[in-house]
């Protein structure tokens, strides 16, 4: 079998971790990364999963922000009483397109022990993009208008008054690479001739799409998070994950699947679709690999 040796891009003492042999054939996608910040428990450390897309003109700036940033406005300069923005970006402004998952609220919620929901859990949300979590933004007075601050909310949608294009945002992480734990690139298999546009509008239009709660169950097929929001947008897009999933480093994914693996039987159509695309994605990854 004929292979070549690709190593992903990730932090310096993690990059043993993450390299794989792939099929000759089988095309890394360069311009998207896949971030992952891993639950840690033992330092309080939440974690999350997102996706990015590297463009080319993402540091050019409008001359709305421009003005903006010039004149020393703040987030809470930015919209109305009512929430609503007072600006549209016409360019990238320095956010990096990118998409993850986040609970709308405080996801702990004890009184569902009584209903028969997680304890932990909220409605979800694209990007953390909702009033709760804005405001959260608006009242930090001194958050300045660039994308290396750390903020609570994101965009879901382009044009907005930050970026022309939708962010999550843990997007700034790239100014901070110690707390990102891997970083790799999707792959997509021999057979698939798909451009690099192409792939990006089929990344989009599964996470505008995507409507679940936001929950954590250690792992299990019960949850819904931000890990749950990667999976299962690789596995619709056909985008293999041959440096990570392939290479059995993300736990979570590997109990995630175990747990779908042995579902009730009287489960629900969402968890056979899951368990159906965790499987593929996970064959897919494999597949990817050199025997």
């Amino acid at each position: 079998m004929t292979w070549i040796t690709v190593k992903s891009v990730t932090y310096p003492r993690q990059s043993s971790k993450v390299i794989a042999k792939v099929k000759a054939g089988v095309r890394p996608l360069e311009k998207i990364l896949i971030r992952r910040i891993p639950v840690n428990l033992l330092v309080f450390e939440v974690g999350h999963f997102w996706i990015e897309f590297l463009h080319e003109d993402e540091s050019e700036i409008d001359e709305v922000m421009k003005n903006s940033r010039e004149r020393g406005l703040k987030e809470k300069d930015l919209v109305d009483n009512d929430e609503n923005p007072l600006q549209s970006s016409s360019k990238a402004n320095g956010f990096r397109e990118s998409y993850g998952w986040y609970p709308v609220g405080m996801p702990f919620q004890p009184i569902n022990i009584f209903n028969d929901k997680s304890i932990i859990s909220s409605d979800g949300i694209l990007n953390g993009d909702h009033t709760q979590r804005r405001k959260a933004d608006k009242n930090k007075k001194v958050t300045e208008l660039t994308h290396t601050e750390n903020r609570k909310a994101g965009r879901k949608s382009n044009h907005n008054e930050y970026s022309s294009r939708a962010f999550d945002p843990h997007q700034n992480g790239r100014f901070h690479p110690n707390k990102i734990k891997f970083t790799t690139h999707p792959y997509v298999l021999p057979s698939d001739t798909r451009t690099d546009e192409e792939i990006f509008n089929d990344i989009r239009a599964f996470a505008q799409k995507f409507e679940d709660e936001w929950s954590w169950t250690n792992d299990s097929y019960k949850e819904t998070n931000c890990h749950t929001l990667l999976f299962l947008l690789l596995a619709n897009c056909n985008l293999a994950d041959p440096d990570c999933i392939g290479l059995k480093q993300d736990r979570h994914f590997i109990r995630y699947k175990k747990s779908l693996d042995n579902l009730p039987e009287n489960t629900t159509e969402k968890n056979i679709i899951r368990k159906i695309l965790i499987k593929k994605l996970s064959d897919i990854s494999k597949k990817a690999k050199s025997e």
